[in-house]
């Protein structure tokens, strides 16, 4: 499952569909608090991103929550975001949580890679429960524009390979 977050659905360079910004529903996967939140565009291009459009757009609050309804197993989580908005290092700062447990703390988008540049953080994560969740809250005062990502990619984590032990003769 991948989510352009406040961007319309998108086929990225290596033929992935990303859908569309959508309000959590049952048996689903989106914003669990949709209405709380907002939209941030930009037409700048984005550095280090060979998939533009999935930078351009953001979605933004004080707190938003993202569900996923999937079977239990382990997943890779990638939280892909774009400093589009603040262009000083007075950015923003959030942290994030994906299943309850604190991922990023205090995180700044432009510390870590500067304006209108691409940047993916990546966790792997077991669901048990049938849901899988990933919150993020603004940590910094006043808040202009809030926590924000720009998509969120979840996929089955790769199996382990077996490791066979051949005989010798």
């Amino acid at each position: 499952m991948r989510i352009n977050l406040g961007g319309p659905d998108y086929t990225d360079s290596r033929g992935r569909r990303w859908e569309a910004d959508r309000a959590y529903a049952p048996r689903g996967f989106g914003c669990a608090n949709l209405p709380e939140t907002d939209v941030l565009t930009t037409t700048d291009d984005i550095a280090g991103a060979a998939d533009a459009p999935l930078f351009q757009s953001m979605r933004t609050a004080e707190r938003m929550v993202y569900r996923f309804d999937v079977p239990n197993r382990a997943y890779t989580v990638r939280l892909l975001f774009a400093e589009t908005y603040w262009e000083t290092a007075d950015a923003e700062r959030q942290d994030v949580y994906v299943q309850g447990k604190r991922v990023l703390r205090d995180f700044n988008i432009f510390d870590d890679a500067g304006h209108d540049a691409a940047l993916e953080k990546q966790f792997d994560v077991k669901v048990t429960s049938g849901t899988l969740e990933i919150r993020f809250e603004a940590t910094s005062l006043p808040m202009h524009n809030g926590a924000r990502a720009c998509a969120i990619a979840v996929e089955p984590a790769p199996r382990p390979r077996k490791r066979t032990r051949r005989k010798d003769k």
